[in-house]
């Protein structure tokens, strides 16, 4: 079974983090704001990928549950403080859940995103979806417009889950 692994901001809360990550990243101190609106795709999606889904958040611990608890009961991991584009996120995914970096799509919608999943390993398939920015100078496995085109990409790719 695939696993799938999806960026809480900017796959399903609509807002790009892209400038403020980059900046805390570099060791400012940056508060992340939070918002309430969801991509309207990512309920659909949930209903089809429910039991493989997991979720990756670029907020601290109380933040991520309070937004967990709003989305509905999904594993997750949160930030102690070092984000996308570092690999620690995806180190502690990969350990927290015992992930298998060749079962396992990470799904993300900025480069960051698919940088701090090629730090930690470049064998796992990294899915950008268009929402704010272009990943394609990256070489995403695949590039799509929104959740539910991935969904028919990866049933004509024949990839387990779906």
């Amino acid at each position: 079974m695939m696993k799938y692994a999806v960026w809480l901001d900017g796959i399903i809360l609509d807002i790009d983090l892209t400038d403020m990550l980059l900046r805390q990243y570099k060791g400012e101190d940056v508060e992340l704001p939070l918002i309430d609106k969801i991509y309207p795709d990512w309920n659909e999606f949930k209903k089809i990928f429910k039991e493989d889904i997991i979720i990756v958040s670029p907020y601290n611990e109380e933040k991520t549950r309070m937004i967990i608890k709003k989305l509905g009961d999904f594993p997750f991991i949160y930030s102690d403080g070092k984000t996308k584009p570092s690999k620690k996120p995806m180190e502690v995914l990969f350990s927290s859940f015992s992930l298998d970096p060749l079962r396992t799509i990470v799904i993300g919608s900025s480069p960051l995103d698919l940088l701090s999943i090629r730090f930690y390993d470049s064998r796992v398939k990294f899915v950008c979806i268009k929402r704010k920015a272009n990943c394609s100078k990256y070489s995403p496995y695949l590039q799509v417009d929104n959740l539910m085109e991935l969904v028919k990409s990866l049933k004509r790719l024949k990839i387990e889950g779906n």
